[in-house]
């Protein structure tokens, strides 16, 4: 009995003991103590840097961004970015937050660059509609140290590496150098389309820079007569183009493509030699052999665009009206000349809008073509929305299907290359549209 007594007293005073605070840590500082100390020191660095700090984003959906952030003590940023060619000369200041989402966290809480890629509207920056590009603007910290930060995206699992800036690099993007070298560049590739590199084996490699969907791309034809690919998304630097993954060609291997101010021309070094990028008079590979490779369809807007002939200016806006005023009362949105090079199948897709939804009309026709490119359709049967307009549709239908084709690009001053297809027979009937 006494034995009993003694053990529930033991176990008394052991429980006071206990619970005498129970949320003294065994480790001396609370978790929330100890998280709140962690966001100090995490936002004493971003801060902290006098320089700013620079990074790239690579969506998901394609293409590479790059930004530079200056983080004040007050809560605010300020940053530049090659997203737009304003967004790399006009900074732009916004909000950020320091906070404990299950780990200490970066949220960019107000619109800014960044927002830009993540903006569900297509008619602000493109994207998915709902989705943007897919780009996160609240990011977890993964680690830290004086000259890195390493951060993952909380909703999208965006990756941001921020690395310091240098007091070069911070003067510079202040003074909208990145802005300057990107009009410069840009102004260069609408002067001068045709680029090409050319290494001792004396193969064309015909440079293509697509700065929507910021990706740099090498066409060229190989010893057995194939059109080879080597493609890789771009960003931006204060001294050209950065490459995401460097290109291998024959052993010459390139991550930048630099820009010359004074010359006015790009060029590569390989091996300690500099080599410049060249300018040819047209396309170095044939267009009509690099759909399917470099490019699928052509994307033609109800708006006039350069390198219409009149003949199917009338047509289209005549099309445009018929939809909008016959029984469906139907928005003309875009249409598209969609080839299946395996299945030789061009489809030219209508598509159209009403109270807000989209809706698609699609005309199928097969196709041959000789080697030296002339496309020769044949219709295929249609039903569904496409038989509801048909009507509408026949004068531009009845060009396709009696008329043989070329297509070559179209240069345009502001549009840059524009994929145009013309008839033979009626050598006055073509039209433009965007490469995809």
């Amino acid at each position: 009995m006494l034995y009993n007594r003694l053990y529930i007293l033991l176990l008394a005073i052991l429980f006071a003991a206990c619970s005498k605070d129970k949320t003294e840590s065994l480790f001396g500082e609370k978790p929330e103590e100890r998280m709140e100390a962690a966001i100090k020191e995490y936002k004493a660095t971003l801060a902290g840097s006098t320089y700013g700090w620079k990074t790239v984003i690579y969506p998901d959906a394609g293409g590479a961004y790059a930004f530079y952030f200056k983080f004040g003590t007050n809560d605010r940023v300020t940053m530049f970015s090659d997203v737009t060619l304003d967004a790399a000369g006009q900074s732009m200041e916004s909000t950020y937050r320091l906070k404990a989402v299950q780990r200490p966290s970066l949220l960019f809480d107000t619109y800014s660059y960044l927002h830009l890629l993540a903006d569900p509207d297509p008619n602000v920056f493109g994207g998915v509609t709902g989705e943007g590009y897919s780009v996160d603007f609240e990011y977890s910290i993964d680690d830290a140290s004086a000259d890195t930060i390493r951060l993952t995206g909380i909703a999208k699992d965006t990756k941001m590496v921020l690395v310091k800036a240098t007091q070069a690099e911070a003067e510079a993007y202040a003074a909208g150098d990145l802005a300057t070298l990107i009009d410069a560049t840009e102004s260069y590739m609408l002067q001068e389309p045709w680029l090409y590199l050319q290494f001792s084996d004396g193969v064309r490699l015909q440079v293509s820079v697509s700065t929507f969907y910021k990706t740099f791309t090498l066409l060229y034809i190989d010893g057995s007569g194939q059109v080879q690919k080597l493609s890789t998304p771009y960003y931006y630097t204060l001294n050209g183009i950065h490459l995401k993954t460097p290109i291998t060609y024959n052993g010459n291997m390139f991550s930048e493509i630099l820009w010359d101010p004074v010359k006015k021309l790009f060029y590569v070094t390989v091996n300690g030699q500099r080599i410049e990028v060249k300018t040819a008079s047209g396309s170095v590979v044939p267009v009509h052999r690099l759909i399917g490779i470099d490019f699928s369809s052509l994307i033609v807007t109800p708006a006039p665009m350069p390198g219409w002939a009149p003949a199917y200016t009338t047509i289209s806006a005549n099309i445009a009206d018929g939809l909008i005023n016959g029984p469906y009362t139907l928005q003309l949105y875009y249409t598209e000349y969609a080839f299946d090079v395996a299945q030789q199948v061009m489809n030219v897709n209508v598509v159209v809008t009403r109270n807000g939804n989209q809706y698609l009309a699609q005309y199928p026709f097969t196709y041959t073509k000789t080697n030296d490119g002339v496309f020769n359709f044949t219709g295929q049967a249609y039903s569904g929305n496409a038989a509801l307009v048909a009507t509408t549709m026949k004068p531009l239908l009845d060009y396709i299907r009696n008329d043989r084709f070329t297509i070559d690009y179209y240069v345009d001053s502001q549009e840059g290359k524009l994929g145009q297809l013309k008839s033979v027979e009626h050598p006055d009937f073509y039209f433009t549209g965007y490469p995809q």
